[in-house]
């Protein structure tokens, strides 16, 4: 028996029900953790075909009487869905995320049974206000995770699009937040556990999943660390190492002109004139740079000659 299994095995089910978030109508549908059965019920009268797994015994045996032929006793956590690819055009499943012991698997399997473009209708309570022990609380396997910014990017990293949220307000902190998620898988596209192994840039990965604003920020907070290093590196006139890493990034970020144009900048002042203009010639050689970048570009180069006959003359 796996974990899920033996600790929901008799357990009465408290969750949001029907929810806030749309009904889908005649679709195939799958809700994962039903619970009550409620939202399985208001699937059905909506004209879909409904399906449902849940790790509660009694939860599925109840379901099951209640006439829902196509539930599972499954634990999401430990074992596959029984479906084949792409099966759903829409997957359910509110407040089951935080019971989890292996969130990651439930967001795989959904990812391979749903449709690509398809939606996934989502809920978990809201960590920021919920957090703690006893009544009227909540308590998580993984309680960093379920921090907003944190839940965001895990979503991006499965490849899901928020498309749309109900967010919890102080007044009604119970509603917990609601997401509607669409499917944006694609055969080419890694599993965040093959990223881990991999050198690969946030924009190759996610640029299609998230909003340009959004990925402006994963792309500013990947680039801060590696401006961190290429300091470091010019520091210690490890200018090979700087130059190195310059080169590997420009194939990953080839938009960021203004991180190697700050990096040339960085080598420049330090003395390293060969450095700065080796940088430079990488950015060049991308080729078809905007006319602002290119006049920055000639700038730094005339201020690198500058700075060397001065040196020289001294």
């Amino acid at each position: 028996m796996t974990i899920g299994k033996s600790v929901y095995e008799h357990y009465a089910p408290a969750g949001k029900g029907v929810g806030v978030l749309p009904l889908v109508a005649r679709c195939r549908v799958l809700e994962i953790g039903f619970g009550s059965g409620a939202l399985l019920a208001a699937l059905a009268d909506a004209g879909n075909d409904v399906y449902g797994v849940d790790a509660g015994l009694d939860i599925v045996e109840n379901a099951r009487n209640q006439g829902f032929a196509n539930v599972a006793h499954l634990d999401v956590s430990e074992e596959p869905l029984p479906f084949e690819d792409d099966f759903f055009d829409a997957v359910y499943c509110y407040e089951v995320f935080e019971h989890l012991t292996n969130p990651h698997r439930l967001f795989f399997e959904i990812r391979r049974v749903l449709k690509r473009e398809y939606c996934l209708f989502f809920s978990v309570p809201s960590q920021e206000v919920g957090m703690g022990y006893g009544p009227l609380r909540h308590t998580f396997v993984y309680p960093g995770l379920l921090e907003k910014p944190n839940l965001e990017r895990f979503f991006m990293q499965m490849y899901f699009c928020i498309e749309a949220a109900i967010e919890p307000s102080p007044e009604n902190w119970l509603l917990g937040y609601n997401y509607v998620l669409t499917n944006m898988k694609s055969p080419e596209k890694p599993d965040i556990t093959e990223v881990i192994t991999k050198d690969l840039s946030v924009v190759g990965l996610y640029g299609d999943v998230v909003p340009p604003e959004t990925l402006a920020k994963e792309v500013a907070l990947e680039l801060s660390w590696y401006a961190w290093e290429i300091e470091r590196c010019i520091q210690q006139n490890k200018i090979e190492a700087a130059l190195a890493l310059i080169q590997s990034l420009l194939a990953g970020y080839p938009g960021e002109y203004d991180f190697f144009l700050d990096a040339a900048d960085k080598l420049k002042l330090k003395g390293a004139w060969s450095g700065a203009k080796m940088a430079l010639s990488m950015l060049i050689q991308r080729g078809n740079l905007p006319t602002p970048v290119m006049q920055r570009v000639k700038q730094i180069l005339q201020e690198v000659v500058a700075a060397r006959d001065t040196a020289s003359g001294a």
